[in-house]
């Protein structure tokens, strides 16, 4: 019975009655919002001028109603409306529906991951392709965050001398992550099978993660079909690995004034570390193969 109703939810005309539904209420909820400026203005123009007015009484004891006219006039004079709430609202929108989208269906060819995997990538945020995908990782286990050791705890964790964390993942205060929040993540497994990915940044678009096999150095490239590296990172969720320098690098010397770190922001320096800033992409969907 169950994989009956899938079969049903996973058919075009139920696809397409989605798409068509997002659509209306996108249309819909935008015109609702761009009309509220029309009913509020002439409330605002109204009192604008009446004060205006007097204004003028109180000051022009000659009665100079050019003067006033004038004034009232320019009180009543309005630029071009800047659509901006309607700018936002429909990019909030169009980003929300990519992000469900993304979620819940996947491009013929791939198979949707559970969990979701997160991609910390490094390259040039206006890059098509490039090189080093080698030294990118993946967290399989979906968000690291809800799995790290909160930044109140750093200091009973390396006091203490643990080797593992609450959930089981290896402590090495040497060689750590953190995220937007300060959270002590574990690391990503390195060295991503190469492949073909479904990646998206939660936001306008998802694009084809196209990761090459090795080459005889070592060097693995990589390729979106469509954007750049920027287009498909989510930007709120920021990330670093800290490697200590010899000069006493610690988790411990994280500030805590530092975080949360802002979306599309870097990551702090922490004191005696080296830091590599990483870029982080959901992956909804991997090629079936």
């Amino acid at each position: 019975m169950r994989r009956s109703c899938c079969r049903k939810m996973r058919s075009p005309c139920f696809v397409a009655l989605i798409l068509l539904s997002i659509i209306i209420c996108n249309s819909y909820v935008v015109s609702c919002w761009s009309t509220l400026p029309s009913i509020l203005e002439p409330r605002r123009k109204t009192a604008s001028s009446h004060y205006r007015r007097q204004i003028i009484q109180q000051h022009n004891s000659n009665g100079d109603n050019d003067n006033e006219s004038k004034v009232s006039s320019d009180g009543n004079e309005q630029g071009p409306a800047i659509p901006v709430r309607r700018l936002l609202l429909s990019y909030a929108l169009a980003a929300g529906t990519e992000y469900v989208l993304s979620q819940n269906f996947v491009r013929p060819g791939f198979k949707r991951l559970h969990p979701m995997q997160f991609i910390a990538a490094l390259g040039d945020p206006q890059g098509q392709s490039g090189v080093g995908a080698e030294k990118w990782g993946v967290w399989e286990s979906g968000d690291p965050g809800p799995r790290g050791i909160p930044f109140d705890q750093f200091d009973d964790v390396i006091s203490n001398g643990r080797k593992t964390s609450p959930v089981g993942w290896e402590i090495d205060p040497k060689s750590f992550w953190l995220e937007e929040h300060g959270i002590w993540m574990e690391a990503p497994r390195y060295n991503l099978q190469p492949g073909r990915y479904l990646v998206t940044g939660g936001r306008l678009r998802t694009s084809v993660l196209t990761i090459s096999p090795a080459d005889e150095s070592g060097i693995q490239k990589w390729s979106l079909d469509g954007g750049v590296l920027y287009d498909v990172t989510h930007l709120p969720c920021r990330s670093a690995l800290y490697v200590d320098e010899g000069n006493g690098g610690s988790p411990l010397n994280a500030r805590r004034e530092d975080f949360p770190v802002k979306p599309g922001a870097e990551m702090p320096p922490v004191e005696g570390c080296e830091k590599q800033d990483y870029a982080v992409l959901f992956v909804t969907g991997v090629e079936d193969v």
